[in-house]
């Protein structure tokens, strides 16, 4: 603990004399913060975008509920939401269409009503084969047999775009091709079960029709690539195979295990783009939660079990990152997903929520001026509203780390995410950070 600091001076750390207590962890006045090779500068140099409502998507599992259907109904909630992404909502393709010539609408109906009278965006996931139309009408699928597969006839595929696209047209405005496609022409990918298992040829021809469809019927709509996730290598795959001509937009699955890996993927996902001629299409984060070991689930991939605080202070980052690098949609999975969400089972709020429209509080209708590293293990955002600067910042070190004010400036206040405790150890030019998102506004020196 600091018992004593005696400020020398305003414009730097270095008039900083600590009486007692362990030093911490600090960068010295005029400190150049970028680190060598710094991905969140890579990832957010010179875009400098404005922060809309529609950032802020989420999915809804059950903002509806089948007849017999024994779950809580997700009322549509107070809190802001700018856009959603129809998945796991009930709404596939085979859920539509269980029978050849039976089209089932009424809660696709609803979900699309609820968002547009909220003026929230509405994304739609394609596919989910019924077994009727699969190619492979016996293979496992998360969803129920065969509903991975590419129809055994495109005309079923073509028809079924059609009748959505005709029946939401001005509504629904953009398509995502498919979610999370494994390729068969990948090795990995051969006989690995997934939400798609056909070859990219195939996918490259849904796209063909989806678009084709899309021009006839909704030539403003927009067709993103299919959301792919956990492997760059797969949206270049389909972008080099011939589906760069049918779409409008990337979509990509940025899910991660710590803010430094989402802003990785950022750069490997843009970085795939420019090689494709595709650098000035819009970059869409379709699907993005951060899990906690709760009861049925398990902890993330290759990490610990997060606490629900943990998992939401790290969901905080990933918003904050994915504004400054010009994510156009960042939609959260998924609202009242118990395990990664904002929601219990019992409707309780998780902080998950807090969370959410904090980050939106701090950062609708501010233009964002870029992410750096702080050496060594601390994060600035900034950005700036209403002629005012400000910065997000966070760090992961075990002790705290210090970050002094940028030379010139000097601290007007600081506000913590709720639930993150109190206010830290604080100066006029320097602010104690830890894993929670800070928001620091400043103001000349004098």
């Amino acid at each position: 603990m600091l018992l004593e600091i005696k400020l020398a001076t305003i414009t730097g750390i270095t008039g900083l004399v600590f009486a007692m207590g362990p030093i911490p962890v600090m960068a010295a006045a005029g400190t150049d913060f970028a680190a060598p090779a710094d991905l969140y500068q890579e990832a957010t140099a010179g875009r400098e975008p404005v922060i809309g409502a529609s950032y802020f998507g989420t999915h809804f599992h059950r903002l509806v509920l089948n007849p017999g259907e024994r779950a809580l109904l997700t009322h549509w909630p107070s809190s802001r939401i700018g856009a959603i992404r129809l998945w796991d909502s009930g709404t596939l393709w085979s859920e539509i269409a269980t029978q050849p010539g039976q089209w089932k609408y009424e809660r696709m109906d609803s979900y699309v009503e609820q968002a547009v009278v909220r003026d929230a965006d509405i994304l739609y996931t394609l596919g989910g084969t019924p077994r009727w139309a699969s190619a492979r009408r016996d293979e496992p699928c998360p969803y129920g047999l065969g509903c991975a597969a590419e129809p055994v006839r495109m005309a079923h595929w073509e028809e079924y775009v059609r009748r959505v696209v005709q029946r939401y047209r001005g509504r629904i405005k953009a398509y995502e091709l498919w979610n999370e496609p494994h390729f068969s022409d990948i090795p990995r990918d051969r006989n690995a079960p997934g939400f798609y298992t056909g070859s990219v040829a195939q996918m490259v021809e849904m796209a063909r029709i989806a678009r084709k469809v899309l021009d006839e019927n909704d030539p403003n709509a927009v067709l993103a690539t299919p959301g792919f996730g956990n492997g760059p290598d797969r949206l270049e795959l389909f972008l080099e195979a011939g589906g760069k001509q049918y779409i409008q937009a990337v979509a990509y699955h940025f899910y991660s295990r710590n803010s430094d890996e989402f802003a990785k993927q950022i750069v490997e996902v843009r970085n795939i783009m420019k090689r494709q001629g595709l650098e000035n299409l819009p970059l869409w984060n379709t699907e993005t939660g951060v899990g906690v070991d709760a009861e049925g689930g398990l902890p993330p991939a290759g990490n610990r079990a997060l606490s629900y605080p943990e998992a939401a202070a790290r969901f905080a980052q990933y918003l904050v990152v994915g504004g400054a690098a010009s994510l156009e949609y960042f939609y959260h999975y998924a609202w009242d997903n118990e395990r990664s969400g904002m929601m219990d089972r019992s409707g309780a709020t998780l902080p998950g929520r807090f969370v959410y429209e904090k980050v939106q509080e701090w950062l609708l209708g501010a233009r964002m001026l870029g992410c750096k590293k702080a050496l060594p293990h601390a994060v600035i955002c900034e950005g700036e509203r209403d002629g005012a600067r400000f910065a997000v910042a966070w760090s992961e070190a075990e002790q705290p780390y210090f970050l002094p004010a940028p030379p010139g400036w000097v601290i007007a206040s600081l506000e913590r995410m709720p639930g993150a405790g109190d206010i830290p150890q604080t100066s006029l030019v320097w602010a104690e950070l830890n894993s929670w998102p800070l928001y620091i506004r400043y103001q000349p020196a004098p």
